[in-house]
């Protein structure tokens, strides 16, 4: 692997995974060997099963990643067996870096490292960018933490442990919150007030959705069919936060208030999910929320923004 940072901050990865390929090459020519001696054909299927799941993890003979902090760009130079795939992304829309150390073979002590990025294409669907693979850990966890460096503030925050409530969200401004709620609640968009929650439900709700235990729920808008809180919107005093399926990007998520004013608020027009740019999804789960969640949190974003501009 190969990493270059130049004087104005730009940083560049190139990884051509040889040990990858050559794991691929050995599968290959043991399946050779197995056809040619006409093996079991359950071995035949175990080893074509492998090299398939290796092709889709990885099928690029050189991987070139590089960040342009200036811009805020990441440009990416996949060479495939077909051609060069490149793909041109903001930091922004990065909603995940992960990385992964995995131990290949019974007896191998050494793990391999792996990182791949977590976007949105223009269509804002997943697309997942490999920077590197099979790569040595240490030095990948170094690019790792050089990555994160670079992208922490374009990223969502995580959730705080003790809650964040800003000094102009009083008793008062709570109160204000609570009615909002209660006028913007429908038949497909109840938002359930703090009072009228159960012990159980509550408890739910802060151990899901990973509230800290200092943080006051003012309503929940419950996103399950059995209503038991395991996923949904809680609006609180420290902000909002939510529980996405698990096939939506953002899983678990949080953002404050003051952040939340200051961010602009989109319906996707593919899905039944509400936006707050850049990057941050919440999974709706049906279409028939979209508008009235959307709304409501544009109106709540007009009242609250004019409680903070008023101190």
């Amino acid at each position: 692997m190969h990493i270059r940072e130049t004087a104005n901050g730009d940083y560049a990865i190139r990884q051509v995974p040889v040990m990858h390929w050559c794991v691929i090459a050995l599968l290959v020519g043991i399946s050779a060997v197995g056809y040619v001696n006409d093996a079991p054909l359950w071995i035949r299927i175990i080893l074509c099963l492998i090299i398939l799941v290796m092709l889709m993890r990885n099928s690029s003979f050189s991987m070139t990643t590089a960040f342009y902090p200036s811009q805020q760009k990441i440009h990416t130079q996949h060479r495939k067996l077909f051609g060069l795939k490149e793909r041109t992304v903001d930091f922004s829309a990065v909603g995940k870096v992960d990385f992964e150390l995995e131990h290949w073979g019974r007896h191998r002590r050494t793990p391999r490292a792996t990182l791949t990025l977590w976007t949105l294409d223009e269509d804002r669907d997943d697309d997942l960018i490999e920077v590197f693979v099979m790569a040595n850990p240490d030095e990948g966890q170094r690019v790792a933490d050089r990555i994160n460096q670079l992208l922490e503030p374009f990223m969502a925050p995580p959730i705080p442990e003790s809650a964040l409530v800003p000094a102009w969200f009083d008793e008062q401004t709570s109160e204000q919150l609570d009615q909002l709620c209660r006028e913007g609640s429908s038949e497909v968009c109840f938002f359930v007030p703090n009072a009228d929650l159960s012990e159980p439900r509550r408890e739910t709700i802060y151990e899901e959705m990973s509230l800290p235990a200092d943080e006051e729920i003012i309503a929940f808008l419950d996103l399950t069919d059995e209503k038991e809180g395991k996923r949904g919107l809680a609006l609180c005093r420290g902000g909002l936060y939510w529980k996405n399926t698990f096939f939506t990007a953002s899983g678990s998520t949080w953002i404050g208030w003051d952040a939340f004013l200051d961010a602009a608020i989109s319906a996707d027009p593919n899905d039944g999910d509400v936006w707050i740019e850049p990057s941050l999804q919440i999974g709706l789960g049906d279409a028939a929320r979209q508008q009235p969640v959307h709304n409501f949190l544009r109106d709540v974003q007009h009242a609250l923004r004019t409680v903070r501009d008023a101190q």
